[in-house]
């Protein structure tokens, strides 16, 4: 029988997506190992973003039910500290137990490799897979629109990741030759002029959607990561988290660096107490300009060539 390496998942969706490059770079150094992925019963999100990835042989709800079916899998799931079971390769995708001065020094890529104890290779992307009849959908739906810009505003695992609404509203009033399209759950702030897809689509569609748009603007959020996975040029804003650590090269990061910043891992969700000048100090004129360079961009055909930082100096704009 080959040999199983079992790894469990955990946090949020933008933190399991980027886990999958180390995913990635574990099956191709134990190319001849069978990888079962447990996903957590109470994140059916974790299952969409997993769906027909190539380097999973097996993927399957964490549950007590399934579990059970495997014994030799609950009991290294149960006895994973224990020093008589360390022969046995198992990894759990939680991240945070990592010092905060460490992650803040690397990509969260790197950590997540580090974790894995793997190296990444040359591509580093996000790794999101779809099935042909999925991509035809998504083509299907976008294909009467032009210029789209989708436009995520909310992050619920931080008051301190948001922009103002009314600078997202004035942004896509002062662009009317874009498509703003708008992704999110349907409780987050109404972007006025902007096309309303909250309800309409699951998360994997969404997903699938963005490998079809002509550009992206939100907050750091699982979204934005997902950019990363088709070389989508987009324009990521940041507050109390730093692009170094979050960020991703297809995007224009924009990030003020104010001396509390980044805080994420201190405050862990709680309001900033001096005011959120991380995100107030950014201006709507800086993210049209980015976002404007962005969609030139992606209309000239770069998009799958290079990454945007690369191209920036070949285009006139």
């Amino acid at each position: 029988m080959r040999e199983e390496i079992i790894v469990v998942t955990w946090g949020g969706i933008g933190d399991l997506m980027l886990c999958t490059p180390a995913l990635k770079a574990l099956k191709e150094e134990n190319p001849h190992s069978r990888i079962i992925v447990y996903y957590q019963h109470f994140h059916p999100g974790h299952k969409q973003v997993l769906l027909n990835n190539p380097h999973i042989d097996s993927l399957r709800e964490l549950h007590v039910t399934s579990m059970w079916r495997h014994p030799r899998h609950l009991f290294v799931y149960l006895f994973k500290r224990k020093k008589w079971i360390k022969d046995r390769k198992y990894y759990h995708m939680y991240l945070n137990h990592v010092p905060a001065t460490w992650i803040y020094e690397k990509n969260y890529k790197e950590v997540a490799a580090d974790v894995f104890d793997v190296k990444l290779s040359g591509d580093r992307k996000i790794q999101l897979f779809f099935t042909a009849a999925e991509e035809q959908q998504a083509r299907e739906r976008i294909r009467h629109f032009k210029n789209v810009v989708f436009i995520h505003t909310y992050s619920k695992c931080s008051v301190n990741h948001l922009w103002d609404i009314k600078k997202w509203n004035r942004l896509v009033k002062e662009l009317p030759e874009l498509t703003f399209i708008q992704i999110g759950m349907p409780n987050e702030p109404t972007v006025e002029g902007a096309i309303d897809w909250r309800s309409k689509l699951s998360l994997r569609e969404t997903l699938c959607q963005l490998k079809y748009a002509t550009s992206f603007v939100g907050v750091e959020s699982s979204f934005a990561h997902a950019t990363n996975a088709f070389n989508l040029p987009g324009v990521v804003l940041f507050g109390d988290t730093s692009p170094q650590h979050w960020g991703h090269e297809n995007n224009i990061n924009i990030y003020k660096g104010v001396a509390c910043s980044p805080c994420f891992h201190y405050l862990w969700g709680r309001s900033c107490p001096l005011g959120n000048d991380c995100m107030k100090l950014i201006e709507v004129e800086e993210v049209k300009e980015a976002l404007i360079r962005q969609v030139s961009i992606s209309s000239a055909g770069f998009r799958q060539e290079a990454p945007a930082a690369e191209l920036m100096g070949k285009l006139h704009l």
